[in-house]
């Protein structure tokens, strides 16, 4: 099942994400913008996101009928859903390091780096580094695949506000202890379990999200005309609150995810409008493709400096934004559409066999 404004929901939490990371690149450093200086909270939006369309998807399949095949064919679909794109995308950031295509060989290439990555592993707190920066996101969520039964489990039960409120704490702790980068909640070492602590706790917030989805006080509080402006609104306000309340921005997406969800007129014409549905669809493709294009660009642009070829770098920044596109459409097309597809069939067809061996 696929909510359209959900999907343009994910699309401008991306590209968020790319007009955050522009300047991180000393090359682009004068191109900060104000407005996504605290953008690094999408990734945030992305667990909740998650948590909430997963439930969406499997909750009944995984739940209604528990047992290690229904958890198997889950586990696969998320596999085949993340691990391709997350595969291919590895393999070419090593080249990059390997080439220095970029000038930028931050991570050593061993055993442990490329083992962990190659099982999306490698972010959940025994020093490993990932190749593909961003891919630290996604190794977590594949450990909130993996603990997905027990986190809708008690999502469901009568002690699910327990859940909620250790899910709100868990944030509030790895906010306040003080790594950070960019804001509070802007935490993805790769040598301590905060990064895994900080998704599987918006994970949990997105699966309570699905649970009181159908509750009726909560329809007559987000469902109704004017809710989608005025959540915005307040989001908007929180951004912009000083000493980076990151807490109380992430305690409004739940209310984001649900207006989007019940798929009111506003909603739909801010995330369902076919560009907004077109960047929810590459989403992925864009979270993980864009600081490689980024710095390719950048050093590019050094390039052209040191060759005394100055007064365009705005071209340089539109040439970045329409490569990332253009890279992330073909990317989604060919590598995430075509790999599930290779996936399903591989698992389809091994059912087969097994199956005619057993009645063989």
């Amino acid at each position: 099942m696929r909510i359209s404004s959900l999907t343009g929901l994910r699309g401008i939490a991306a590209v968020s994400v790319l007009l955050y990371h522009i300047p991180h690149n000393p090359t682009f450093a004068a191109y900060a913008m104000p407005l996504f200086s605290r953008a690094y909270l999408a990734v945030d939006l992305f667990f909740i996101l998650s948590g909430f369309v997963i439930s969406l998807g499997y909750h009944d399949r995984v739940m209604g009928r528990p047992g290690w095949a229904s958890y198997a064919d889950f586990l696969i679909n998320r596999i085949a859903r993340v691990w391709p794109l997350h595969l291919i995308v590895t393999l070419v950031f090593a080249a990059r390091i390997l080439l220095n295509v970029s000038g930028n060989q931050a991570i050593t290439l061993d055993a442990p780096n490329v083992i962990s990555n190659l099982l999306m592993v490698q972010s959940w707190g025994w020093g490993t580094e990932p190749i593909a920066g961003n891919s630290w996101s996604v190794s977590t969520e594949v450990a909130a695949y993996l603990a997905y039964p027990l986190i809708a489990l008690l999502a469901f039960s009568r002690i699910a506000w327990l859940q909620g409120a250790a899910a709100v704490v868990a944030l509030a702790l790895v906010a306040g202890l003080g790594h950070g980068s960019s804001g509070p909640l802007d935490v993805n070492d790769s040598d301590s379990v905060l990064t895994l602590v900080r998704c599987l706790a918006g994970f949990s917030i997105g699966v309570l999200a699905y649970r009181i989805a159908d509750q009726r006080w909560c329809k007559r509080l987000i469902d109704r005309p004017g809710a989608f402006v005025a959540i915005c609104a307040l989001i908007g306000v929180a951004l912009w609150l000083p000493n980076k309340r990151d807490i109380l921005v992430v305690c409004l997406m739940p209310a984001l995810v649900l207006s989007c969800f019940y798929n009111g007129p506003a909603a739909r014409a801010v995330m369902s409008n076919p560009v907004s549905f077109h960047l929810g669809l590459i989403s992925y493709s864009i979270y993980l493709w864009h600081p490689l294009v980024r710095d390719v660009v950048a050093r590019a642009m050094n390039v052209a400096h040191g060759h005394g070829i100055t007064g365009m770098d705005g071209l340089f920044i539109l040439a970045m934004l329409v490569a990332t596109w253009l890279l992330c459409w073909a990317s989604y097309a060919l590598v995430e559409v075509r790999g599930h597809r290779l996936i399903k069939w591989l698992q389809k067809n091994g059912f087969r066999r097994e199956t005619r061996r057993a009645t063989a």
